[in-house]
């Protein structure tokens, strides 16, 4: 008798991934039968199913889009088989813990997304997928649990400014300017003349009330940026309002 395609979906609304790898026959007999292989073979696998997946849904969006019927649906959520595959394998932690969160489940999301800072440093992408984890929390608004993954980040791999500059971004969405302003300058100590970096202190100097210095970061962000490279220039702008409304 065939399954009803929605089943795992169904399935997925009522359980987090982590009971449904244990407790799920199929999940549980393709984690056992992939733990056999080897670790190349265990990522390939992984790979191979999760792009499998995504063009899948990008052909089937393509024929909703003319109208027409596309292939038969997954019968798990997305990434869901692969990270059964691997279970170190960081783009589906990466969307099986979005998922997660999207559910209500924001737990689960959390030992998902704080389990890629586990990872090798090696790891393909690795600074790229933490941080999309990051972005993810942070389009959510919640800047308290994307603090908490950049700092893992900043813990486990301490001369990556990438991780400095989320932690310092969420630092000042949370009121901590001080901290973030200390978090940006590390990451222009680690990056010097990085126009990216230079912009963020600059701003979070501005958040900070320390608008002389504000001005000199932001104007040396400008001096190094590309013209198309707005936002120090933005930014310039709106101290000059605080400044303005300081001398009134």
């Amino acid at each position: 008798m065939a399954r009803k395609k929605t089943d795992g979906h169904t399935k997925f609304k009522k359980q987090s991934f982590s009971v449904l790898i244990k407790e799920d026959q199929e999940l549980s007999d393709l984690r056992r039968e992939n733990s056999l292989k080897t670790k190349s073979q265990r990522r390939d696998a992984a790979d191979w199913q999760y792009h499998s997946e995504v063009a899948s849904h990008v052909f089937n969006n393509a024929l909703a889009q003319a109208g027409r019927t596309g292939l038969r649906s997954s019968y798990w959520p997305e990434a869901f088989a692969s990270l059964a595959i691997d279970p170190l394998y960081a783009p589906a932690i990466l969307t099986v813990g979005s998922l997660e969160y999207q559910v209500g489940r924001p737990d689960e999301a959390m030992n998902l997304f704080l389990s890629l800072t586990k990872l090798p440093e090696d790891e393909d992408d690795l600074s790229v997928i933490i941080d999309k984890a990051g972005d993810f929390l942070i389009d959510c608004h919640d800047y308290a649990n994307a603090l908490t993954l950049y700092l893992a980040a900043e813990k486990s791999f301490p001369n990556e400014a990438l991780y400095l500059v989320g932690s310092g971004y969420c630092m000042g969405k949370l009121g901590l300017y001080g901290d973030s302003v200390k978090k940006h300058r590390r990451a222009n100590d680690l990056e010097p003349d990085n126009y990216f970096h230079l912009n963020d202190l600059g701003y979070s100097l501005l958040e900070a009330g320390q608008l002389d210095e504000a001005e000199r970061v932001l104007k040396k962000s400008i001096s190094l940026a590309p013209d198309n490279y707005e936002f120090p220039s933005n930014n310039l702008k709106e101290l000059r309002k605080r400044q303005n409304r300081g001398s009134r």
